[in-house]
């Protein structure tokens, strides 16, 4: 797996929009009370194939999924993204919200 970084919130937002487009479904969204102010996670799936969008007030946004994944994306979005070590989806972070949704 491979963590895109530093997403500004336009483009993190349009990547979300353009997938669901794509036939990607949301499985899992946070709903918490600063959903989108402070925080936000969401997980959509296809086929069995998964990617893990998360936000913060912070660092902005971040997409998690394979190699190949960001590679699809970066070309549906005409963008590349930067990648590196995650700030919101750390493992602890995936570990507690994929616990609320399995």
């Amino acid at each position: 797996m491979i963590t895109a970084i530093h997403i500004r919130t336009p483009i993190w937002n349009a990547t979300i929009q353009r997938m669901q487009e794509h036939g990607w479904k949301t499985t899992y969204r946070y709903d918490n009370f600063d959903a989108g102010i402070d925080f936000d996670l969401l997980i959509l799936k296809k086929e069995g194939d998964e990617i893990i969008f998360g936000w913060d007030n912070w660092f902005e946004g971040e997409i998690r999924c394979t190699e190949a994944q960001l590679a699809v994306i970066e070309d549906m979005m005409r963008y590349k993204f930067e990648t590196g070590e995650p700030n919101t989806l750390t493992a602890a972070v995936i570990k507690q919200y994929r616990s609320k949704y399995s």
